[in-house]
């Protein structure tokens, strides 16, 4: 019985060796790699449902910059209409009677007008958009530089400038030597006008042509303008007279713009002026419209119905005063002006100014300036 326990013993011992040793051969094999089961474990293979990406963080839009306002008009448009105030005016006494004065060449001693060409191709812009007349003296002073840059800052497409008359003759060289370089580099035309009494058309004929042809400052002008009024002013106005001035003066302008300065045209006006005599030789009528103590408006309106049927329209507005020849005492107001330039600009005028340089003031000015006409 002993040897056989001693036997049982010994198979039980074998056994657990045998199996000792398969539990560690088994155990050695999975620890040869224990790095990579444990990375196994720690990152296991992620399937597509299971796949996490990073939320984009949506970027804020850019708020849409605000649309660019416009400034506001100083007035409004369409203007309405503007009533002076402060009238009626103060009469004035009564002058001495009035006598025609005899010209120093008769109407029949004139020689014939020049022939011109029927059709001519001329540039008018230098007449389009807004200006400002400046009337000069032979010893008067000009500063070209201030008035230069008071009208580029108004938005001024041109400068009307006086360089002579019957009386006075031609004077126009020292002032257009001093404007016409500054002017033309600040982009502004620059208009020379005369004034002729046509008593001798010949001799006016020849102040035109030293505007026309001349040089100044190593420059031209870019278009001339003859004031032609009535014999209350010493204009001796008659068609033939007309005819022989404006005939010449149309033919050494070539391409230049001509520009009639004329009454405003009023029903006695249209029944006595000689605007149709005018009409053939020139290239627009410029009307004298200074309303005193009339609505600005209505009369640019009228002005231009009637005179664009022979020509296109530049108006002529009032910056001055008029109590000397009778009527409103005072400057035109900033509403007067802006209405008498939009209803100018409305009625189908290529253009307006004021007159005159020397009176107008900060009123007049801001209202010229403000008005959006360019050229």
């Amino acid at each position: 019985m002993a040897r056989a326990d001693r036997w049982i013993a010994a198979a039980t011992a074998c056994v657990v060796a045998t199996g000792i040793g398969v539990a560690m051969a088994s155990t050695g094999s999975d620890a040869s790699r224990p790095a990579a089961r444990q990375a196994a474990i720690a990152t296991p293979t992620p399937t597509p449902s299971q796949t996490r990406t990073a939320t984009p963080i949506p970027r804020p839009k850019p708020k849409p910059k605000p649309a660019a306002t416009k400034a506001r008009p100083l007035y409004p448009i369409p203007a309405p209409p503007a009533y002076p105030t402060g009238c009626p005016p103060r009469p004035l006494p009564p002058g001495p009677p009035f006598h025609p004065p005899t010209p120093t060449v008769a109407t029949a001693k004139l020689p014939a007008p020049v022939a011109i060409a029927r059709t001519r191709h001329v540039d008018l812009r230098a007449v389009t958009g807004k200006g400002m007349w400046l009337t000069i003296w032979p010893d008067s002073t000009l500063d070209a530089a201030k008035v230069v840059a008071q009208a580029k800052a108004a938005g001024l497409r041109q400068l009307w400038i006086r360089t002579g008359g019957s009386k006075q003759g031609w004077y126009g060289t020292k002032f257009l030597d001093a404007l016409l370089p500054p002017a033309h580099a600040a982009g502004l035309a620059v208009i020379a006008w005369d004034f002729p009494a046509l008593s001798d058309p010949l001799a006016d004929v020849k102040r035109a042509t030293a505007a026309i042809t001349g040089t100044f400052g190593g420059q031209h002008i870019d278009g001339f303008s003859p004031d032609i009024e009535t014999i209350n002013e010493g204009t001796f106005n008659a068609p033939p007279r007309i005819a022989v001035y404006l005939s010449r003066v149309r033919k050494a302008a070539g391409n230049l713009p001509v520009i009639a300065t004329v009454m405003r045209p009023t029903p006695y006006q249209l029944r006595t002026y000689p605007y149709r005599a005018e009409a053939p030789y020139v290239d627009v009528f410029a009307p004298m419209v200074y309303w005193s103590c009339s609505e600005p408006g209505a009369l640019a309106i009228q002005s231009v119905r009637e005179l664009a049927k022979l020509r296109p329209v530049h108006l002529i507005g009032q910056s001055y005063d008029m109590a000397s020849e009778g009527g409103r005492r005072g400057l035109p107001s900033a509403r007067e002006i802006w209405r008498f330039l939009d209803a100018g600009k409305r009625a189908g005028a290529i253009g307006a100014s004021l007159y005159v340089y020397s009176e107008a003031r900060t009123p007049q000015w801001t209202a010229l300036g403000a008005y959006p006409w360019p050229g």
